[in-house]
């Protein structure tokens, strides 16, 4: 074992002589250790690593560095504000920072938060070894994007039964002990961990959800046991299951094939596991439905993160499969968003233009580079229209005694060749003009 992830604190006296580009490359290598460790199924060499980068003087400084960076300038629920945490009070807490054999209860503080992301930088790479490739919730590097692109892979070439559901509430009935020898680690770090799971969410759903914690790992491995069985029903019978696809994003599940009875008995195995441990699917979000026919009294494709995915019969003409798969934004989403922008605009009836103007900049600023990958023309332009509507409603309660071009004049300036632009002057003399959905591709959303 490497004696060189080992450094006492000696080795720097202030916290702006530590050089971050040695710690990070040293905890690195460990991480790098633990997860060949993994593949290998070398239990004790990974328990041991992990011992070791948790004692590290390299993984105390990077965690408290993480905590130090994170939120700059916010309040969050149970964490104080971050730029509290001076240089000096940096290195201490790294100085003191370690695992108590006697654990002790969370108390949002600094330490223990510094403490969940050190332990997360341990366990991480053994788990990451074990993931299977079609879970992308709470992972480093995946999105919400690779998981729909990993179902419309699934069904592009094929219609295919999907089940879509939800993992309710999964830490508010977990069987802590149950989850705890699923988990499989050392005795010390088991105990601790079980106190954040049990007093997690005392501290508010904010902090307990915060990607930086531990707890979003926590969720991932109490899924892969799902995606394990899941793909063991895959190799039994494996001539009937040929095709099967898993797709995961934190606890929203996605399972696809062409017989329905195999999505079905994938449902009964994940609700068989899912009882195990005191958790179930939500009962409102269980949806079997069939990409390109009607299946039973549910429409047809499904709704996935936002996404609308459901396929068109065409002629040989246009595809030779004879459909085509269609991506757009769910009616829920559009309807979701349309509702945030009215409550805005409602609560701004007195407010400068320019601070109204801001506000909806920054919302359609999310929702279009959300689906800016998908994009549905259409949709986008039916959603600039209604926002005319509501901000024409909302220039005339101001101006009741006005006529409407005098209104037309006030707030909706000509620029180039569009015209009617919602846009202002600000006090500095620039220009503030409301962005447009169906315009996304040629704004600047810097």
């Amino acid at each position: 074992m490497s004696n060189t992830s080992l450094k006492t604190t000696g080795e720097w006296k202030e916290w702006r002589e530590i050089n971050w580009l040695k710690v990070e490359r040293r905890v690195f290598k460990l991480r790098k250790r633990i997860y060949m460790a993994s593949q290998r199924g070398d239990v004790i060499a990974v328990r041991k690593l992990q011992k070791t980068l948790i004692k590290s003087w390299y993984g105390r400084l990077l965690a408290v560095r993480r905590v130090s960076q994170s939120n700059q300038g916010e309040k969050t629920a149970g964490i104080i504000d971050v730029q509290s945490l001076s240089p000096e009070k940096c290195f201490a807490l790294a100085k003191g920072l370690k695992l108590n054999s006697k654990v002790k209860p969370i108390k949002s503080s600094f330490e223990d938060f510094a403490l969940q992301i050190l332990v997360k930088i341990a366990l991480e790479k053994q788990w990451e070894a074990k993931f299977e490739l079609y879970g992308y919730g709470f992972r480093l590097g995946e999105s919400c994007r690779d998981a729909i692109k990993a179902i419309v892979n699934c069904v592009k070439f094929q219609p295919k039964y999907v089940l879509k559901a939800d993992i309710t509430k999964c830490f508010d009935c977990l069987d802590y002990e149950q989850f705890l020898k699923q988990l499989d680690t050392y005795p010390n770090l088991g105990k601790q961990i079980r106190v954040w799971l049990k007093d997690g969410l005392m501290d508010g759903k904010e902090l307990f959800l915060r990607q930086e914690l531990i707890f979003p790992l926590l969720a991932n491995i109490v899924f892969y046991e799902i995606e394990a069985q899941i793909k063991h029903y895959a190799e039994t019978f494996n001539e009937k299951c040929q095709g099967l696809s898993l797709i995961r994003y934190a606890g929203d599940l996605a399972i696809a094939h062409e017989d329905i009875e195999v999505v079905q008995k994938c449902q009964d195995i994940i609700t068989g596991f899912l009882s195990e441990l005191f958790l179930e699917l939500k009962p409102s979000q269980i949806r079997i439905s069939h990409t390109l026919y009607i299946c039973g009294e549910e429409e047809l494709g499904f709704d996935f993160l936002g996404f609308n995915i459901r396929q068109y019969e065409v002629s040989k003409n246009q595809s030779k499969l004879g459909f085509k798969t269609n991506i757009k934004p769910s009616l829920e989403s559009i309807r979701s968003h349309y509702s945030q922008i009215s409550e805005v605009i409602d609560r701004h009836k007195s407010a400068p233009q320019v601070a109204l103007i801001r506000k909806l900049n920054s919302l359609i600023k999310i929702w279009v580079n959300y689906y800016s990958g998908v994009v549905n023309q259409k949709i986008f332009q039916d959603l600039d229209s209604l926002i005319f509507q509501k901000l024409w409603s909302w220039a005339k309660r101001r101006h009741p005694n006005k006529n409407n071009r005098w209104i037309c004049q006030r707030y909706w300036q000509t620029r180039g060749e569009k015209k009617r632009v919602f846009s202002t002057g600000d006090k500095y003399g620039n220009q503030v003009r409301l962005l447009r959905h169906a315009n996304w591709i040629y704004q600047n959303f810097g």
